[in-house]
């Protein structure tokens, strides 16, 4: 009974070195899975996962795959560096404004034919009737 006494004034620390020991195994076994030690093939995580059959090794790519590949590395892209400006030359005000009505004309088509459709005439009636309901100076 003395015994047991001692070990409670102690705090009940007789499992610590228990609990260290299994610590120390499960950081060794997380270690020696990590992804990168999974991609070498000489280890031994790997090599019993093969026996398992839960890991292969990865085949050699087909030729056509090979030759879609870039011969070297492609270079550095800067990430936060905003793209060069264009080469065109900034529109003046005159092709501006012919811009405008091409823009325009190809519009009003698109309206014409709009409205030679009968379910597109209809569906236009009715967002314009909704459209009118919604407006507070109708209610």
């Amino acid at each position: 009974m003395v015994r047991q006494s001692n070990r409670r004034e102690a705090g009940g620390r007789e499992g610590a070195p228990r609990a260290a020991a299994w610590t120390l195994a499960l950081a060794v076994a997380c270690g020696a899975a990590s992804g990168a030690a999974a991609q070498q093939a000489d280890n031994p995580v790997k090599s019993v996962m093969k026996i398992f059959g839960f890991a292969t090794d990865v085949p050699e790519p087909q030729d056509f795959v090979r030759q879609s590949r870039a011969q070297k590395e492609p270079d550095y892209m800067p990430v936060f560096q905003p793209p060069p400006e264009p080469a065109r030359p900034v529109l003046k005000d005159k092709e501006l404004g012919a811009l405008k009505g091409d823009l325009d004309s190809i519009e009003k088509r698109a309206d014409a034919v709009r409205q030679s459709f009968p379910p597109a005439a209809k569906a236009v009636a009715e967002e314009q009737a909704q459209k009118t309901k919604k407006t507070p100076a109708n209610q």
